[in-house]
């Protein structure tokens, strides 16, 4: 019969073993792992930014170029002896330089009026089928449906606003033109207070590319 103390050194003697079992075979899958494989993908993608500018001209400033800063583009209305009701024209092209890229939007976004004469003078503008000098800016272009960036068919806009909501023209790239007719009076029953004065205005259109 087995002793006590055999019967104590044999379960000592089993646990070793196991034991030294769960350290063989951690030690196997240590091994694996640091014995695997590796390999890695790579991707790179190139990127350029678009280009996009506008340049305008007017009968008074018939080169196109970049009118970034007031006065401008010089508009001819011929309108030096004014009289309420009666109505004055010039027109204004736009168009993409033919460097850009991409095309955008055309609108009307502010406007400054200055002088003694300017509290009186009213506006419209539309937006012609096509740039002068193969659409004309006189009153017919004011008839019929044309599209209005200010003012309507039978309204005007006094020159110190610019419409709530700008219309917004689309424009193509790589010289892609605009031709807008603007459309300047003395208000009807104006007072005589106003006979004899002058003034000016600027508008302001800005270009959005479309990406």
């Amino acid at each position: 019969m087995q002793t006590r103390r055999a019967r104590r050194a044999r379960m000592h003697r089993r646990r070793l073993q196991a034991v030294l079992a769960a350290g063989i075979v951690l030690g196997a899958g240590t091994a694996v792992t640091l014995a695997a494989w590796t390999d890695t993908e790579n991707a790179t993608g190139g990127f350029g930014s678009s280009v996009f500018g506008t340049e305008s001209q007017s009968q008074g400033s018939p080169t196109y170029a970049s009118q970034t800063t007031a006065p401008g583009a010089t508009l001819t209305f011929n309108a030096t002896a004014m009289s309420p009701g009666t109505s004055f024209y010039a027109w204004l092209n736009v168009r993409t330089t033919p460097a850009s890229t991409v095309g955008g939007t055309v609108s009307l976004t502010s406007i400054a009026p200055s002088g003694g004469l300017a509290s009186a003078l009213q506006y419209r503008a539309v937006r012609m089928p096509g740039a002068t000098p193969s659409s004309t800016c006189n009153a017919a272009a004011f008839t019929g449906t044309p599209v209005f960036v200010a003012g309507a068919a039978a309204s005007y806009l006094p020159v110190s606003q610019v419409p709530a909501t700008p219309v917004a023209s689309p424009i193509g790239a790589a010289g892609a033109e605009l031709g807008f007719c603007f459309e300047v009076r003395i208000a009807p029953g104006s007072a005589d207070s106003f006979q004899g004065q002058t003034g000016s205005v600027t508008w302001t259109l800005t270009a959005t590319s479309a990406g």
